[in-house]
């Protein structure tokens, strides 16, 4: 599961503001699987999240954007 969230945030350090339906699609998974990975991401770290992760809703789609935390982590040292 490690290996899913980093690889969802490696994606989201890429290019932000993905829609979930193109990322799962980039990642080779089902929406299932990448919500399952999501959710733990998108969960403050209160809640017993990541909170890395932010997910956006305009009309139809869920869009995906790293917090300012996600962007911290990726930040290069």
């Amino acid at each position: 599961m490690e290996d899913l969230l980093a690889a969802i945030v490696a994606e989201l350090a890429e290019q932000e503001g993905i829609s979930d339906h193109a990322l799962g699609k980039r990642l080779g998974l089902g929406m299932s699987q990448l919500n399952r990975a999501l959710s733990l991401l998108c969960l403050d770290a209160a809640a017993g999240g990541l909170g890395l992760v932010e997910a956006r809703q305009d009309e139809r789609r869920r869009t995906l954007w790293l917090t300012d935390k996600g962007r911290t982590l990726c930040r290069p040292n």
